[in-house]
């Protein structure tokens, strides 16, 4: 593999640690600590996996093709709407959602199967990124 084609891949571990690190505030003690509660992601999460379930369903009968077709791609772009509540309830989901621009990773999804994968893997990246650096469960 040249230059130009290991650019092409993205590291979306390096991704998600460095959005999980921003995230890492300093306490009243001086200990570092993540104000986002391990809960909070794995709702979004658990959100992102179920549509995950549905495009493999679909993409097992559809084999030949990458393209999502409407109802799938609404559901993906409904994820937006799950977020969007859930950042409504706590400012650190909020700021959680900004500095990981899931918005705009959403809507670059559009109908491309292979980019909806690659963003339910940096979903989960964030979440095990979360808890490698001390994410708390409630």
């Amino acid at each position: 593999m040249n230059e130009a084609e290991k650019r092409k891949i993205p590291d979306i571990a390096a991704e998600a640690e460095s959005v999980i690190q921003s995230l890492i505030r300093e306490d009243k003690r001086g200990h570092d600590r993540l104000d986002l509660k391990t809960n909070q992601i794995r709702k979004f999460l658990a959100a992102v996996t179920s549509v995950t379930n549905q495009i493999e369903v679909w993409h097992m009968q559809h084999i030949d093709t990458d393209v999502l077709p409407d109802n799938l791609a609404a559901e993906v772009k409904y994820l937006k709407v799950k977020l969007a509540y859930q950042a409504g309830r706590e400012k650190s989901v909020k700021e959680f959602a900004e500095k990981a621009e899931i918005a705009r990773r959403i809507d670059a999804i559009g109908r491309d199967r292979r980019k909806y994968q690659e963003f339910a893997h940096f979903v989960e990246a964030l979440v095990a990124y979360h808890r490698f650096h001390g994410g708390r469960e409630s």
